[in-house]
Parts: C-alpha cells; structure tokens; sequence
C-alpha cells in the first residue's frame, strides 16, 4: 500500500514539472523537480517494489500531464484525462526500473572508508545516474512513435529558454538533451543522502567525486553549446526575404467559424498591404536621400506564406504529378501570383480520383509551393493526427468526435510517402525548403528524412487554431524550435493563431543583424493577432548535414538498449544465485 504522504509528495513533483513549461516557464525546475520522487522510488521497501514504483511515478506524471495538457480540455476534457493518463504509464515504467534494477539505495547503506571504496562509491553512483538518464530518453524516444507517436514536452523542450545547453540537440537530438537533468539529479539525490550520512554520524565532509564528475558533464555541454551557437551564428548564409500572413480565424475543434470567401478576402488585403508596406518604406528611402540616382533596395520578398488549409476548395492531383484546380481556386493563384516575383506558399487539401468527397478518393492535407511561373510543387503530410485528420474504425470514437466538434467525421486524410524537399528561390540562389504541417514540425524523425547535403531551411505552415487562446499555440512553437538546431536548419513558420516566426539554425527569433524578434504580436505581446511579418531568414550556405539528422535518436535507442541489458544482466545472475 502506497501512504497518502508519499502520493502527495509523488503528485507534487509532477506539479514542479508542469511548472517547467508554457504558461508558467519556470525551466529550473527541470534539475530539481526529481529530487523529490527518486527518494520515493528508491527508498520502496515493500513486495512489489517494482507495482508500487510504478504506482508512484504514474501519479507524478498525472500531476504532469493534467497541467501541462489542460489546453486539451478547451476541446475535451474526458480526452484530456484519458491522454494524461495513458502518457503517464511511461512515467510509471521508469518508475518500476528505478525502484528495483535501477535502484541504487538496494543495499544497506555503508560509508566509504579510504581511497579505493570512494572510487568505488563514485562509479556506482554514476553507473546508476546514467543508466536512469538513458533509459528516461529511450522511453521518450518510445511515446515519440509508439501509436503514431506523442513525443510533446520532453525534458529537453525547458532549454528551449536555454540555447546554449539547447545547441547539443545538433548531437543527441532534443531527446538526448533529457539526459542531462536526470543524471545530474540521481546523482546530487545520492550525494544528498551521503552528506547527511555524515552529518549524522559527525564524520568528516569529504568531497563527493560523483558530484563533481556531473557538473563537469554540464560544464563540458555548456562549453560546447557556446562554441556551437557563436560558429552557428557566424557561419556564411544566404538571405531570404519573408511575408507571413496570419489571420488569426477562430475555431471551435475543426469547425471553422468564418466563411470561406471572408477567408480569402483576409488574407489577399493583408498580402496587398504588406507589399504595400515595402513599397512604401522605399519610396520613403528615395526621399530622405533626395536624389533618383540612388540605388534603393525594395526588399521584396522571395517567399509569401499562407498558413495551413486557408483556401476553401481543392486541387487535383494528376498521375503525373501536377496539382489543377478548378477555375475559382486558380483564380486566387492567379491573382497572388500577379502581385510580384515571388513564391506562394499556402495550404491546401489534393485530391486523387473523380471527386473529393468520394470515399474511394485519396485527399491529403498538402502543402502547395507556386513560383508564379508554371512551376507549382506540392507535399503531401506524412504524419497524421489521430481523432484530427485520421480516425481508427470504431464507432465510439465517430461518436466521440461529433460531440466534441459538433460535425461528423468525414473520409479522413490520407498519408503521403515522399520526403524529397521542396525547390525555391532566395535571391538569385536556389535552395532546398523542407516542408512540414502542422504538428509535423514536433516530429523529427520527419523532418530529418528531408535532409540533403545542401542549403535548405524548414518551412512550416500550421492552423493551430483548434484550442482556442491557450497556451497550446505556445507549448506547440518551443517543440518546434529544435528542429531547427537537431538538423542546422533555420525554420520559417506561418500559423493561424499561433506563433508565426523566423526561427534562426541556432534557434533563435532574433535576427542576428538586426537584433529584432522575427515574430508577429500586437503591442501585448500575444500571437493571437492578425497581421503580416516581413522578416529576413538566413540560410547555412553550406548545409552539412548534422549527427543527429544522420543518425537519428541514436543516443535514446543507446540509453534504452543499456536499461535492457542491464536488466538481462540482472535477470541472470539472479537465476545463477538460485541455482
């Protein structure tokens, strides 16, 4: 039986968790909300030690997930539970491995006496600290893809508030980064208990190696984050210019509340009036400077983005390959494309077949690319959302949707297979774009698949539309921004009502001449705002590809095979005890 102190105690570091991210942003918290639920799990002494861990981590990762997912409930709250809970069982299997094969409290506690046994003492705890950190990555790695994956608001989303630790994401992925706040916790809670081991017995305060050993890991991650951000930062680019166009069109779930001619009349004004705005300020130049034969420099842009499925109709995907719409739809390409030498970006939803609403049609959620010039190129998104644009065939769940959206599911989304990047114009340069949508850009194991030995940058267009004004929008954005240090790519990203922005390849919003925020707010502060962004995004000009988009999350699949098989370990000399 588990005491009511200890699932307080268990609930309240889930609490300090939660706290860690958007809307409370307490990143801190991250290296110490542990300290309080290891002494839980380790100090079980009961049968069952490895149920009742369980039991324990799963209550703080409710504490967790309740919070942090509570802008789910602006939709359902029944589904909000639910989610928690299943996302709290990956708590709840850490928890069991920490309080039997990970536990390093087993064995009566014994002060260290000389040399050699410190040494000992020391290897023991980080042997313990590190395999813990390993095996809390491997089990994100797994709720990443498990199911089609929720990999939201791992530990190392808090150094999204960080960038120097942030950069060693380029290695070990965002993932990999949730190492460092669980080894440098198992270790201090093991310095902890010695310190007090020997205040008890008046022994002498001798130096705790382990300790030093994980600050000297942070250390080393910090120095290398810095060594990364400057070289980053400072490396050759080519410059893009950018005008994001965000309406901020309310949602209740996935019913649109405007009508569609109101949609595109939005977005064509607030287009009209960010060319106008670059025009402008060029015509303002030439008059300051007082004379024609100055060279002014309209700064134009190369790229014109419209967030997800903001266009009410669809087009045709032909066997060739060619996206045709019908005389409405290519009317607005028409128009947009008649405004200046860019490229168009927008959502939209293809189609396969004689008609959309056909069950045997095939129709994708696509993201639309037009040069003006006859070259129009599509990607079709590879990672569905389940009970969003896919629905498993049971009738429950058709039920569920209709009470919560207020409209019946329709044929779904299908999934598109290619990963080949996408071709545009930055200048007079061409470049790879990496296109995702939607919560694609939270989903690396995606968007590395894009990566080419070359100049590319990610390009996201997303709705985030279907939670309201919460912090949803927020939490979605900090996910997002490592894919841009995990693949050394910067990031342009349009939203609906989210946040639309420029996000460098060391992840950051500022721009590194300017100093400006490449982000769209009102005079509050808040993304939920209508308006355009013209920004400058600065693309590597040589592109290498990084480790991690080479290799993955090869660091989390490390942690987790080294908790197996220390476990097999384990498993077997019990057997070899027995026998």
């Amino acid at each position: 039986m588990i005491g009511p102190v200890r699932i307080l105690l268990a609930a309240v570091s889930g609490t300090a968790l939660a706290l860690c991210f958007t809307p409370f942003d307490q990143a801190w918290l991250v290296w110490g909300w542990m300290w309080l639920l290891l002494p839980l799990l380790w100090t079980v002494r009961e049968k069952r030690r490895g149920l009742r861990g369980f039991g324990l981590a799963w209550i703080a990762g409710m504490g967790f997930w309740v919070i942090n997912l509570k802008w789910l409930g602006s939709v359902t709250w029944p589904g909000t539970v639910a989610l928690s809970a299943y996302l709290s069982v990956y708590f709840g299997l850490f928890g069991a491995y920490a309080a039997t094969l990970g536990n390093p409290w087993k064995k009566e506690f014994l002060s260290a006496k000389g040399i050699p046994a410190r040494f000992r003492q020391m290897w023991i705890s980080l042997g313990y600290a590190a395999l813990l950190g390993g095996l809390w990555c491997g089990l994100e790695w797994i709720r990443g893809w498990l199911m089609t994956g929720f990999g939201w608001n791992g530990l190392g989303v808090t150094f999204a508030q960080n960038l120097i630790l942030a950069q060693n994401a380029e290695y070990v992925g965002v993932i990999g980064l949730s190492f460092l706040p669980v080894f440098m916790s198992a270790v201090a809670v093991q310095t902890a208990r010695r310190f007090y081991s020997q205040f008890r017995a008046n022994e002498v305060r001798m130096l705790h190696w382990d300790f030093a050993s994980a600050l000297l890991v942070i250390m080393i991650a910090f120095t290398v984050g810095t060594m990364r951000l400057s070289s980053v930062t400072n490396a050759p680019k080519i410059e893009g210019r950018v005008l994001l166009v965000q309406q901020n069109i309310p949602q209740i779930a996935g019913r649109v509340l405007w009508e569609p001619q109101e949609m595109v009349d939005g977005f064509i004004e607030l287009t009209e009036n960010g060319l106008s705005e670059v025009e402008g300020e060029a015509a303002s130049a030439l008059q300051e400077a007082g004379s024609e034969e100055v060279i002014v420099d309209l700064k134009l842009p190369d790229l014109v983005v419209w967030p997800e499925a903001c266009l009410p109709d669809f087009l045709e995907l032909k066997k060739d390959g060619a996206s045709v719409g019908r005389p409405g739809i290519e009317s607005i390409f028409e128009y947009v494309d008649s405004m200046g030498d860019f490229t168009f970006v927008t959502g939209l939803n293809e189609y396969t077949g004689d008609d959309p609403m056909d069950p045997e049609s095939d129709v994708f959620n696509s993201f639309i690319s037009d040069n003006g010039a006859g070259m129009r190129q599509s990607y079709q998104k590879h990672h569905l959302v389940i009970l969003g644009e896919f629905i498993p065939d049971l009738p429950f769940l058709r039920k569920l949707y209709f009470d919560t959206a207020g409209v019946e599911f329709g044929n779904g989304i299908t999934q598109g297979n290619s990963f080949e990047p996408l071709r545009v114009k930055l200048g007079d340069q061409e470049v790879g774009m990496i296109p995702s949508i939607c919560f694609e850009d939270t989903v690396p194991r995606v968007t590395r698949k894009f990566v080419r030995n070359e100049s590319q940058f990610l390009v996201n267009i997303t709705n985030d539309g279907w939670f309201g004004e919460t912090e949803g929008a927020a939490q979605h954005f900090r996910n997002a921004v490592f894919r841009t240090i995990e693949l050394r790519r910067p990031m342009v990203r349009c939203a609906n009502r989210g946040v639309t922005g420029v996000i460098s390849a060391a992840g950051s919003l500022t721009d590194p001449y300017t100093k400006e925020k490449r982000h769209l707010v009102d005079e509050h502060g808040s993304h939920f705002h209508r308006g355009v962004l013209r920004a400058s995004v600065y693309v590597p000009a040589e592109g290498k590809v990084t480790l991690y988009a080479a290799f993955g999350d090869w660091f989390a699949a490390t942690g987790l095979a080294a908790g197996g098989l220390w476990m097999a370990f384990c498993l077997m000399r019990k057997r070899a005890f027995h026998r």
